[in-house]
């Protein structure tokens, strides 16, 4: 992966591609029935998740119902399964496969049935889809226990980024470092490459010159008052005609600025963070708890009563204050008053409770954290990019306290590690290895242990969540976990980014500079998107291309400067909508993005989720949708008919008019009933109960993933308000 959000491969010889996006995959409801021989059928009820083994392996208690003819009447079995998964997280679909059923019990065989429970089990299981069941990944969370969400915790960097606090229209306009200036080709003028506005610096006069959405300002220092530009360097006329320059070159010479329109401009040479409030704070009630929130501005800002501080998330840290005004944050995550996990999921500020240790949210979170992505790629068929250095390659220590001597590539915008006496390049999710830094890369079997302890202080630290899984003579399997894409777990909570800053590697000699930056985890307001597993990063306040988050690249070979926002998380890019995706330098108008894998082609890297794309047709009249995975397994839908669960005591239930119906002798009779004679035990009914309401909360999410789909998924970053 390129420096991991740096938009282009910088200095490659080949041009991005376009990823084609596919459509979302619908929610499929339960029951589902499938079809046999001779009139025969199966119908299964919604798995009820035990276990999840390091999210490749389930165990799960199934209810079922078989009729082995269209006249025979229904069997129902309880049974007790083990089985592998696959996971489609950019569609939240899990596939449950080749099962091992290591129970099976049918309570209460119909009347004159000459079968044995062994024989029925043997055909219960030969009707079983051959290709797996698909299971919204929302359902299956909403069944583990809190607890099944282990992961280790990453020492990341807990320093407060410089915050800004405004009650006026203000912009922050942020900069990697010290300003780095590059010429535009032949024209008197110069721009700064490490930042994500247009900002320009006249030669001349050394006057800068700010393109705020359709205006430009301008100031005589950067760390001077901005006031209307009232005119313009003649070469921004003569900008180069291409997409680099294209929204500049729409705005010259501009809208005529008003100096009452003028916001006010921070500039920073540090990461930072803004929160913008239209006037003073207005306060709102958080119900049953002492928590107020800021309800005029769209950061996460809320006050706690008891101890009389401000708390404002970012990037999924929290940090506190006792004055807006006196700007002495402090790190609080790691002890947040016990309000904060009251705070009402129907509540506006709900969405800070995946930051919120001990919340299901936050479980949920740090699970989806875990679960690896994976990619099987043809050793023929990949094509490794073009490593380039300015000079020779540059090294430096990775300095992992293991007494090793691993380093990595500084000159250059790829990851490259050295490892003893051999080079590893580490490209969206998959691993090469050389004797050579320069070339010569072979897909690799293996990587040494020691990049799995590259420190979150090294700007590699991503590249140790890239695993080999399985490799033949054709083919090699990688994957990689959500912190090659910058989530972490720290804190009882995910965050976004290691907080350390990374100095970017900066060459001034010849005519062009070089720039090479690093990710940063302050700069654009990067919040959490429960839905999606991602954090997006977009704010308009700092900048049209989303700040310091996304930064810039300048490419000398080409003179290519290339922008955009980012999102980010464990499924890759656009975690929300319009979202820029700097993996490929394209828009992705959707809330899908992109993984690091979708970038390669098809025939060099495959995902092996075509299961999850499947062909819908509703039919009233039946209330079953039918569906066909792309493998060619066929089934139907019955609606309203769901509410059938497996107990642990073997027995067949379903819940009735808000209590339990038991099946015996065939019919269904009140479980309470037995359960006061003592023929269904208390731990069953808790397991129903608890099962239940999991069904209850994971098809509400399921439904809510949807609606979020289908309204677009966007969540503005701090945004700022226009004049």
């Amino acid at each position: 992966m390129t420096r991991l959000f740096v938009a282009l491969v910088l200095l490659a010889v080949q041009p991005a591609q376009p990823v084609q996006i596919a459509e979302p995959v619908q929610e499929l409801s339960w029951p589902r029935e499938y079809p046999g021989d001779n009139g025969a059928k199966l119908v299964l009820y919604q798995p009820q998740i035990e276990s999840w083994d390091d999210q490749t392996r389930v165990g799960a208690r199934l209810a079922l119902a078989y009729s082995s003819s269209e006249s025979a009447p229904p069997v129902f079995g309880a049974f007790e399964i083990a089985a592998d998964t696959e996971v489609d997280l950019d569609n939240r679909k899990v596939r449950i496969t080749r099962f091992e059923i290591l129970k099976a019990s049918f309570p209460s065989l119909p009347p004159g049935s000459t079968k044995t429970s062994n024989e029925l089990r043997a055909e219960v299981e030969s009707h079983f889809p051959a290709d797996g069941i698909i299971v919204s990944l929302d359902r299956v969370l909403a069944n583990l226990d809190r607890g099944e969400a282990q992961l280790a915790m990453v020492p990341l960097a807990t320093e407060p980024p410089k915050i800004f606090v405004s009650r006026r229209p203000t912009i922050l306009v942020l900069i990697d470092g010290e300003p780095v200036e590059a010429p535009i080709g032949e024209l008197d003028l110069r721009f700064v490459v490490n930042t994500n506005w247009d900002l320009f610096v006249d030669p001349r006069d050394g006057r800068y010159y700010l393109l705020d959405e359709d205006g430009w300002l301008g100031a005589s220092s950067l760390k001077s008052s901005w006031s209307p530009a009232a005119s313009l360097p003649g070469a921004l006329s003569n900008l180069p005609d291409d997409d680099n320059w294209k929204s500049v070159r729409e705005n010259v010479p501009g809208r005529a600025v008003a100096s009452a329109d003028v916001p006010i401009v921070y500039v920073s040479e540090e990461p930072s963070e803004l929160i913008l409030i239209d006037g003073e704070p207005d306060m709102g009630m958080v119900p049953e708890t002492e928590l107020l929130w800021v309800k005029n501005t769209e950061s996460d800002l809320l006050f706690h009563q008891g101890d009389e501080h401000y708390y404002y998330l970012v990037a999924g840290r929290w940090f506190r204050t006792s004055s807006l005004e006196m700007g002495a944050w402090t790190f609080a995550s790691k002890d947040l008053p016990k309000d904060f996990e009251n705070i009402p999921e129907s509540h506006p500020r709900a969405r800070v409770l995946p930051s919120v240790p001990g919340t299901p949210q936050a479980d949920e979170a740090i699970l989806l954290a875990q679960i690896p992505q994976k990619a099987t790629v043809a050793r023929d068929a990949v094509t490794p990019p073009v490593v380039v250095y300015q000079g020779e390659p540059q090294f430096e220590p990775v300095n992992d306290k293991t007494g090793t001597t691993m380093a990595y590539a500084i000159n250059t915008g790829n990851d490259v590690l050295r490892v003893d006496e051999r080079y590893y390049l580490c490209f969206e999710g998959v691993w090469f290895v050389s004797t050579s830094p320069s070339g010569g890369w072979e897909v690799a079997d293996e990587i040494p242990d020691e990049i799995q302890t590259i420190p979150p202080s090294s700007p590699l630290h991503h590249t140790s969540y890239v695993s080999v899984y399985d490799a033949t003579s054709t083919h090699v399997t990688f994957g990689y976990t959500a912190g090659y894409v910058g989530v972490y777990y720290s804190w009882g909570s995910v965050a976004f980014g290691t907080g350390f800053y990374y100095p970017p590697y900066y060459y001034g000699g010849g005519f062009y500079p070089v720039y090479y930056p690093y990710p940063h985890t302050y700069g654009a307001a990067a919040f959490y998107n429960p839905y999606t597993g991602t954090y997006g990063r977009a704010a308009r306040a700092y900048g049209p291309y989303g700040g310091m988050g996304r930064s810039a690249a300048y490419n000398p070979r080409t003179g290519t400067y290339a922008r955009g926002a980012s999102a980010w998380g464990p499924y890759g890019a656009s975690g929300f909508a319009e979202a820029y995706n700097p993996r490929t330098g394209t828009y992705a108008r959707t809330r899908q993005g992109a993984s690091p894998y979708a970038r390669w082609g098809s025939s060099a890297v495959r995902q092996g989720d075509d299961w999850a794309r499947t062909a819908r047709a509703a039919t009233p009249s039946r209330g079953i949708a039918a569906y066909q995975t792309s493998s060619g397994s066929s089934g139907a839908i019955v609606r309203n008919q769901g509410n059938v669960y497996a107990g642990k005591d073997g027995n067949v239930y379903r819940r009735s008019d808000g209590g339990w119906q038991k099946y015996d002798n065939g019919s269904w009779s009140q479980a309470e009933r037995q359960r006061q004679a003592q023929s269904v035990d208390g731990s069953t009914m808790n397991q129903l109960n608890r099962d239940f309401q999991g069904r209850a909360t994971g098809a509400a999410r399921a439904q809510g993933y949807q609606n979020w789909r289908a309204g677009g998924g966007a969540r503005r970053g701090a945004g700022r308000r226009r004049r």
